[in-house]
């Protein structure tokens, strides 16, 4: 299933993320993060965050790579792959304990998650809209189906 929001600041993308992060709460998996350099995926996992219970202060995993937020009982793990090369990077960084763990991990530039058929929860797209400086669109893709019923809650 698809759906398409639009917003209109960054509060609003924020906002967006903080209900997406409340319907996440209570579920694991990778969650697909695309869009150009600036197009609101930091500031839509600053609302997922939020949104499932954790407070912290989140910045973008450019340089990092990974960035962990929350505890053992609740968790989200924020990637940036742009900078890996092969598979093998993605394994030395250790993508698979984080999916062993039941976290949500929100993975910007997912391209090797994609090549190697890794399965999303869900694809969240995020595009500029031109000639609106703050406005974006987001378009959210699952096939989960306790998550389809989810996200119809959200109107």
């Amino acid at each position: 299933m698809k759906w398409q929001y639009k917003t209109t600041t960054p509060e609003a993308t924020r906002h967006l993320g903080e209900k997406l992060g409340h319907i996440f709460k209570p579920l694991s998996g990778i969650v697909y993060l695309t869009g150009d350099l600036g197009a609101g995926k930091t500031a839509i996992t600053q609302g997922i965050v939020k949104g499932m219970g954790i407070t912290a202060q989140v910045t973008s995993p450019t340089f990092a790579l990974v960035n962990e937020y929350g505890d053992k009982s609740i968790k989200v793990v924020h990637m940036d792959l742009y900078r890996l090369l092969d598979f093998d990077e993605l394994e030395e960084i250790g993508f698979d304990d984080f999916l062993r763990d039941g976290s949500i991990i929100l993975v910007e530039w997912p391209d090797l998650l994609i090549e190697n058929r890794y399965e999303p929860l869900a694809a969240l797209s995020l595009s500029r809209v031109e000639g609106e400086d703050d406005s974006r669109i987001i378009n959210l893709k699952t096939e989960d189906a306790s998550l389809i019923e989810r996200v119809k809650q959200l109107g």
